[in-house]
């Protein structure tokens, strides 16, 4: 006699969630690695516009308002990025719960599942040692 887990379909969709959870974590998480990067590229971009800066002495008015404006637009740029930069650590958060919540699901069935085989197995172990106690007894009883 094969064990079949009565809720295996349940369990089947348990490990799909997981699955999905962990892809959206994945995926999200490296979305916020590329923010990160995009950030870190806008700290370079405003040290060669500072070292531009820098060399004021050597500039017109104009050439020095246009460096303003860089700086300006730079620190714009940073600024929204970090807004999202939070936005998607938040967003992180959520899928990482949301990850270990499924997983904790799955586990639970699974050790559902192995608690249920486990006792299936001795009951028919149970089973086959009353079968074979009453085929000793018949062949105890022939022999009288």
């Amino acid at each position: 006699m094969k064990f079949k887990f009565s809720f295996q379909k349940v369990l089947d969709f348990k490990e799909k969630e997981k699955e999905i959870a962990q892809q959206e974590y994945s995926t999200i998480k490296h979305k916020q690695l590329e923010l990160q990067e995009q950030i870190e590229g806008l700290e370079l971009e405003k040290e060669k516009v500072f070292n531009q800066y820098n060399d004021v002495h050597r500039k017109r008015v104009w050439e020095i308002l246009e460096v303003q404006q860089g700086i300006d637009h730079v620190n714009l740029q940073k600024k929204n990025l970090e807004v999202q930069s939070q936005q998607i650590h938040k967003e992180v958060e959520q899928k990482h719960q949301m990850l270990i919540e499924k997983s904790q699901e799955t586990k639970m069935w699974n050790q559902w599942k192995a608690n249920s085989k486990d006792a299936f197995q001795k009951q028919l172990e149970r089973t086959e040692q009353v079968m074979l106690d009453e085929i000793a007894v018949l062949r105890y009883s022939r022999r009288i």
